[in-house]
């Protein structure tokens, strides 16, 4: 908090032609003077406004388009915000054209000054139509808006009330979150890092000063030019900076500008009503089609279909092919002499344990291979970002953005991916929040257990339905923990998203490969490892101990089985499915392997004999929400950094399960299925 006495200095800082000089002398009056900046011969304009206790010093700041200087003004104005950095900051912008003042607006959000947003010139924009929703800006920007008109006054006592609640209060901003090409983001949270290390003025964001680094070639810091810290820092801008740049095929200042004004055109999108103008005229015709308000969703999800379709067509045919070769290998193993010549325990280890569980991670490959391509393809064109857009508004019910529906969606295919997909969302609450979302979405792998059961449980006429009925489940659940977590507000509370609406692009054959090699590489080195454990854990609970016969109810696997029996019991589960649930924990793939081991002989109909209709479907109904696959967990917790997020995801769908599958199953007989 500001005390009585404390010497205050805010900055107004626009772009030119908003009425910044017109605003400075209705708050000053007659309380100026005029000099020139030192050093150059640009007027410098101060003034006096005195607030309840508290006398504000208001610097009049010339007129910049942005922070990275192409003037002698902008070099100016980012001196002044880097070296001698205000303590508050009056932005104002035009209520006509919001766009073109949002982009220096972004810039001074992320600063970590605190701001007021002074949005100019309401008269104007009512007389031409434009409606806007400040509220909404407000949110977004993370910090108080005020609608003004400077040249007759209307606003400004409101203003001064704002500021003075702002000046009292010093509360530290909330940065906006502006897209970027992950690469970009990465690289400056590096440099960041190295920035905290440094003396700099507490008042400056560390990523705000890392991106004006790499933009501009100038590190704010209190440390002497001689000082090693600092040439330290330089130093890694300049090779984060040349890498960057050598990637990005240009320099680093149009990247952050794009971001920037892609941002500013996605969030006017979405507070005004003014259009704004598109990239170019091919970007505005496909625009008409794709974020039409009657076509746009329906052929959004027309095109995550035949991508779906694309990924399955192509790549199941390739997995089976992996997968039999695998097989093809493990039989000419238990041919080989050599491999004969071993124990029977240590030769099944190697074939039935080991290589198998590699077997399992090289055949999800081609699945997530081409999942990451076909999502390359689709973000680097320009799509994604407004296939978000199309949903941001469902979103917002769940306290989501329209990025985290995409990830939901891709949950459907497989959990993996859609979980490590997360990272490119806006912030931590939106990132966690999704991350549990996803296990409860009916993936592939599941699917597959489905289909299997409902063909031997159920008549052809009936069984499509049991899987459609599964589906819709699955969907509401997501809306139901969604508005829980949003209640429970278990992630925190969420930050706002500013989207970043870019034009359409070809994407390149390089781009697109560098980015889905890279998440393949991800892939691998993260969630394969817990895959082939998992199979090996699962093979020696089968086999143990020695004496008993592999897959019967005197092996570890049947033991564990009829231990968890009485919790199962109400929910018409029986020590067999409970075997396959826990090697489904592994991978949900191995649940109808499992089953086949456990019910010798003639697999379908010992299940059609033993296990009930109600049961079948009390089965697939935990399967479907409990603890999602080893893989996933994994995921979760690499992409979390947090043991307690993946453990509560576990919980989680382990306590929802249970409830729900106990509804369906007593429900169920009290109705008279039983």
């Amino acid at each position: 908090m500001v005390k009585t006495g404390e010497k205050i200095t805010v900055a107004i800082s626009s772009i030119p032609n908003t009425g910044k000089s017109t605003l400075f002398n209705a708050l000053t009056g007659a309380h100026q003077s005029v000099g020139n900046w030192p050093g150059v011969s640009v007027e410098k304009k101060t003034g006096e406004l005195k607030l309840n206790n508290h006398l504000l010093t208001i610097v009049d700041l010339p007129g910049a388009y942005s922070l990275t200087p192409t003037s002698l003004e902008e070099r100016v104005v980012r001196n002044f915000i880097l070296q001698t950095p205000p303590d508050f900051i009056i932005n104002i912008v035009d209520a006509r054209n919001l766009y073109r003042s949002l982009g220096l607006t972004l810039q001074l959000a992320r600063s970590g000054i605190p701001m007021v947003i002074a949005v100019n010139m309401m008269d104007e924009a009512r007389r031409l139509g434009i409606r806007l929703d400040l509220k909404k800006l407000e949110t977004h920007l993370g910090m108080p808006v005020v609608p003004i008109v400077a040249r007759t006054g209307e606003g400004i006592e409101a203003l001064k009330e704002t500021l003075r609640k702002v000046v009292e209060k010093n509360i530290t901003p909330r940065a906006p979150n502006i897209s970027c090409p992950p690469i970009v983001e990465s690289a400056v949270a590096s440099l960041a890092r190295e920035i905290e290390k440094t003396p700099h003025d507490a008042r400056l964001n560390e990523v705000f000063l890392a991106s004006s680094e790499l933009d501009s070639n100038r590190v704010a810091t209190t440390a002497g030019e001689d000082s090693a810290v600092l040439q330290k820092v330089r130093e890694a801008a300049r090779v984060i900076r040349t890498r960057l740049e050598k990637t990005l095929g240009e320099p680093f200042p149009v990247v952050c500008a794009r971001c920037r004004f892609n941002a500013a055109r996605g969030l006017v999108m979405e507070v005004s009503s003014a259009t704004v103008a598109a990239p170019d005229k091919v970007t505005e015709r496909i625009d008409k089609i794709l974020l039409n308000r009657y076509l746009g969703l329906p052929l959004f999800l027309l095109i995550m279909l035949l991508i779906f379709q694309s990924i399955y067509a192509l790549g199941l045919p390739l997995q089976d092919l992996i997968s039999n070769g695998i097989q093809l290998f493990q039989n000419f193993l238990r041919s080989a002499p050599l491999m004969q010549k071993l124990p029977v325990f240590l030769n099944s280890f190697l074939i039935d344990g080991l290589i198998q569980g590699l077997g399992v991670v090289v055949a999800f490959f081609p699945l997530i291979a081409l999942f990451f391509i076909f999502m390359s393809l689709i973000e680097d064109s320009g799509y994604m970002a407004r296939a978000a857009f199309l949903m941001d508004r469902l979103m917002h019910a769940l306290n989501l953005d329209g990025k985290a529906f995409i990830n939901i969606l891709l949950g459907y295919g497989c959990n993996v991916p859609a979980v490590m997909g997360t990272r490119i969302l806006s912030s931590q609450h939106n990132r966690i929040v999704t991350m549990l979302l996803i296990p409860f979405s009916l993936c592939s792998a599941r699917l597959q257990v489905f289909v299997f059961l409902a063909g031997i449980l159920f008549a052809a006429s009936v069984a499509p339905w049991v899987v459609f009925g599964l589906y819709g489940l699955s969907l509401l659940m997501i809306l139901f923990i969604g508005l829980l977590l949003r209640f429970l507000r278990f992630a925190g509370k969420p930050e706002p998203f500013i989207m970043e609406v870019p034009p359409y692009r070809l994407p390149t054959a390089k781009t697109v490969g560098l980015r889905a090699w890279q998440e393949m590489k991800d892939f691998l080195y993260r969630a394969s490892t817990f895959i082939v454990g998992g199979v090996i854990l699962v093979w020696f609970l089968i086999h143990l101990p020695v004496s008993a016969v592999p897959g019967s109810s005197n092996s570890f696997a049947g033991q564990s089985g009829h231990f968890l029996l009485p919790l199962f019991k109400p929910i018409g589960i029986k020590w067999q499915e409970i075997v396959a649930l826990i090697f489904g924990f592994v991978a949900k793939e191995i649940v109808i392997g499992s089953l086949a081991v456990i019910y010798t002989g003639n697999a379908a109909a010992a299940i059609a004999r033993q296990v009930t209709p109600l049961q079948g479907v009390s089965f697939m109904v935990f399967t479907l929400l409990y603890t999602p696959c080893i893989a996933t967990i994994a995921a979760i917790r690499a992409e979390s950094r947090s043991w307690s997020i993946a453990g509560f995801s576990i919980l989680l769908g382990l306590g929802l399960a249970w409830l729900t599958s106990f509804i369906v199953y007593q429900g169920g007989i009290l109705l008279g299925f039983g």
